[in-house]
Parts: structure tokens; C-alpha cells; sequence
């Protein structure tokens, strides 16, 4: 399948290292009669091979046979069924012939002592013999001809302006189509996190049927619910985007290698193709689960389906980012994990920001999932444009607003004196509704952040092990 990807673009010399490693005779056999028909058609093949049978090694047609070290022991033709080769070694002194049904691959190692069994022809120098030999000189000869290694007035000097074949916008164009294509064939991604919000979506809202969210208890729960269910829906997300980046990953190191496309535009690529699948499952999670749990209003329903696209969109960028800084995914899930465990502790839920110690202050501060759930929670529990004041002969509230944010909070603990739905949620979590701008702003300076650590990952970081 590699070698079928490179020959798509028809180059005019293909290098191979080792296509046959792994492979069993009959294998390697297959592959290297492709490759001879390849060679065939007018096409230069270079290609590294180690120890091959009788029949691969038969389909060279030339040899750059080298010893520990690197230097050259044999540079040239091989002949008919490397008879050229054979003669060649078996004149130099102290070289026994080649049986004659052996592999004469397996015959040369052994001779230049590479092989597995020992001989006393090791004790030869054959880097000295080559460079004074007729194949050498032969070898010199042709390289100095005009065209090769000097320049020559029939053939002018190959000159390249631009460092890649295509330009930018050709480049860019290539690869969003290539990804939404990779999104639209992967139904098994897609489904799945749709699925998921389906899944969510529904069970949030069955269990949040007819709360009171003006009590105490119901209203801790609902701000546990947002926390939660925005949480999962991100998490899915962050989960499933490891596997198909790091399957690609090879293929990028690979193209990348090649000169195919800037890495600027596969970032940019990455970064659009996310977008329209995430609001897109917002935006069923909101249909769903908005209207069933009991939250208001249309305005504050777009704002929350924004913002929940948002956060979700930044753990799939944060998933990337992992992905392209790790060696693994493996690692890259662990690491994941655990950044997140730690953020999530500090995000002001639980525990409340009102009970973080001084020394971790610092914490709540910076995690990126404090400004994602202030937002939410702000926006459906702390709408109240004019605050109803307590009135103490009366022991209750006057000027009690429509909101739910207005409306005093029942059933609370006796160590809770008189309080608000919305003073409850600003002053025990610090989720507060003026701050909610900010955070949106803050959560923006968040995705940025990710992305061009993203960036400078591709652009800088290399995992390829070969």
C-alpha cells in the first residue's frame, strides 16, 4: 500500500528501505517482482535489502554492497544471476569460489564477513581491493561524464524557485477536502459522539424533570448537572479524537518528509474541519436537553449552546495538541487524564471556589474549565437584572423578579442565612453573571493557546522511529 501511495504521483525514482522486512519468501518474492515491474517501465528504483533470497537478489540490477562502517566493498553491475559479482569476489586471493547452489547474497556476506558462519577471507581488506580495481575506475569514468556529477551544455542545471510543487491555497484546499472527507468516512467516530450526546442529553434531562431549582438541594444539583453533562460531552469528545489524529500522525511525518504541503495548512485543516461537527452535536444536545431540564430563554439557550460548543471544541484542540506533543497515544490518553483531573478539581465546583485554600488560589485562577462552567452556570442560574432586597420586618424579599436568579432559595442549611439563587451560586462558587464576557473572552485566549502549541508541536516535534 506504500509504495502504491508513492507511485500515485508518478516519480521518476522511488527509494525503498527494506520493503521486505517481515515478510515471509513467498512475500518478499511478490513485492520485489511489483517493484521489478516497476523498474521496468523507465522508473529508477533504490531500494535497501537485507540478506534476501536467490530470487529477490536475482531481480537487481545493480549492487552498492557496503561492510560495517559504511564503505564501499562492491559499487556495480550484477549480471545475469549476479554472475558478474561472483567473479568478481571469487579473483580476489584467499576467496573460496561460490558453491554452486548457493545463495550468492548469503556467499557474499559471509566472504566479506557479514555473514553468520566465519572465514579466513575476513582478514581482507576488501574496501582496499575495490578501490583499486577495474570496477572502480569504470565507476570514476562514468561519474565523471558531463551531466552526472559536472555540469553539461546539453543538460542545464536542475533549479527549483519554490520549495514545494503547489501553492499555499492549492495546499489548503487539498487538505480540508482531505479531512472532510476523512470525517465523512468515519461513521464509527461520528456516530459514536453523536450518539453520546443523544445518550446524555436524554438522561440529564429524564433525571432533571419538574426540579425546583429554587431549592437548595435542586439547585446544587443543577449547577452538579451543567458541570457534569457539559463535562461528558467533552471528555467523549477529547477521547475520541486521539485515535483518529494519531492514526494519521504516520501519514503526516510522511508527507511532511516529502515536501507535500506546509504543515501550516494541515494545522489550519485541523483546526476548520472540527468546528462544524461540534456545534452540530451542540446544538442536538441543546434541542434536547435545554427545554427538559427547565431552563429559559431563547437568548441565554443560544448562548449556552455556543458556549458548550466551545468547551467541547477546546478538548478536541487540546486532544491534538497531545496527540502531535507525545510519542503515543497511550501517553498522550495518560497525560490527558491527568491535566484534566487536576483542573477539573480547581474548577470551583468541588469543591467550591469559596472553600480553596489560599495556597491554591493560584489554580482556579488559570484552569481553563473554571471560565467554561462559570459561564454556563452564570448564564441560566444568575440572570437577575435588578436584585430583590431583603426586607427584614418582614423576613422575605421584596421586588422579587421573573428570573430564576431573582428568586429566593429555600430549604437551606441553618448555617446559610437569607439568600438568592444567584447570590448563593456567585458567593459559594464564584460563578458570577457580570464575569461572563470575560470568561468568554478567557475560554478564546484558551482555544488559542492550545492551537498554537499545536502548531509549534507539528512544526517542531518528530515521533518517526525509522
Amino acid at each position: 500500500l506504500t509504495i502504491g501511495v508513492e507511485l500515485a504521483a508518478q516519480p521518476s525514482i522511488l527509494f525503498l528501505d527494506e520493503p521486505t522486512s517481515g515478510l515471509d519468501a513467498h512475500s518478499a518474492k511478490v513485492i520485489m517482482d511489483g517493484v521489478r515491474k516497476v523498474a521496468d517501465s523507465d522508473r529508477t528504483i533504490v531500494c535497501t535489502i537485507h540478506q534476501p533470497s536467490s530470487d529477490v537478489f536475482f531481480l537487481f540490477d545493480h549492487l552498492i554492497l557496503l561492510k560495517r562502517g559504511g564503505q564501499s566493498v562492491f559499487v556495480g553491475e550484477l549480471g545475469d544471476r549476479c554472475q558478474k559479482l561472483v567473479k568478481y569476489l571469487e579473483a580476489v586471493p584467499g576467496v573460496k569460489p561460490c558453491p554452486p547452489k548457493q545463495n550468492p547474497a548469503t556467499w557474499m556476506l559471509e566472504v566479506i564477513g557479514a555473514g553468520v558462519s566465519t572465514d579466513r577471507a575476513r582478514d581482507l581488506d576488501f574496501v582496499d581491493i575495490f578501490s583499486k580495481s577495474e570496477e572502480k575506475r569504470n565507476l570514476d569514468d562514468m561519474l565523471l561524464q558531463p551531466g552526472i556529477t559536472t555540469t553539461s551544455p546539453e543538460w542545464p542545471e536542475v533549479t527549483f524557485t519554490k520549495k514545494r510543487a503547489s501553492k499555499g491555497s492549492t495546499q489548503m484546499y487539498f487538505l480540508m477536502k482531505r479531512f472532510f472527507n476523512l470525517y465523512w468516512r468515519s461513521p464509527a467516530f461520528n456516530l459514536t459522539r453523536f450518539g453520546i450526546v443523544f445518550g446524555v442529553a436524554i438522561i440529564c434531562g429524564l433525571s432533571f424533570l419538574s426540579v425546583d431549582y429554587t431549592t437548595y438541594s435542586g439547585l446544587v444539583g443543577g449547577v452538579g448537572l451543567v458541570f457534569m453533562s457539559t463535562l461528558f460531552m467533552a471528555m467523549a469528545g477529547f477521547m475520541g479524537t486521539l485515535p483518529v489524529y494519531s492514526t494519521d500522525r504516520s501519514a503526516f511525518y510522511r508527507e511532511r518528509a516529502a515536501q507535500t504541503y506546509n504543515s501550516l495548512w494541515y494545522f489550519v485543516a485541523t483546526t476548520i474541519v472540527e468546528i462544524p461537527y461540534v456545534f452540530g452535536q451542540s446544538l442536538l444536545f441543546i434541542v434536547i436537553f435545554y427545554p427538559m431540564v427547565g431552563f429559559q430563554g431563547f437568548a441565554t439557550a443560544v448562548l449556552y449552546w455556543i458556549h458548550v460548543s466551545l468547551f467541547v471544541l477546546g478538548q478536541m484542540y487540546f486532544a491534538q495538541l497531545l496527540i502531535h506533543a507525545f510519542p503515543s497515544i497511550e501517553v498522550a490518553a495518560v497525560m490527558g487524564a491527568l491535566i484534566n483531573s487536576i483542573f477539573l478539581l480547581f474548577a470551583g465546583f468541588n469543591p467550591p471556589a469559596s472553600t480553596i485554600p489560599e495556597g491554591y488560589k493560584w489554580l482556579y485562577t488559570i484552569v481553563p474549565q473554571r471560565f467554561s462552567i462559570s459561564i454556563l452556570s452564570a448564564l441560566v442560574f444568575c440572570d437577575c437584572p435588578e436584585e430583590p432586597t431583603w426586607n427584614e420586618s418582614l423576613s422575605q424579599y421584596d421586588n422579587v423578579g421573573s428570573n430564576l436568579g431573582c428568586q429566593p432559595l429555600t430549604g437551606t442549611p441553618v448555617t446559610i442565612s437569607h439568600t438568592t439563587v444567584k447570590g448563593y451560586i456567585e458567593s459559594t462558587f464564584k460563578y458570577n453573571y457580570d464575569d461572563r464576557w470575560a470568561n468568554f473572552g478567557y475560554v478564546f485566549v484558551t482555544i488559542i493557546i492550545f492551537r498554537i502549541l499545536s502548531m509549534l508541536s507539528l512544526r517542531y516535534i518528530n515521533h518517526t522511529k525509522r
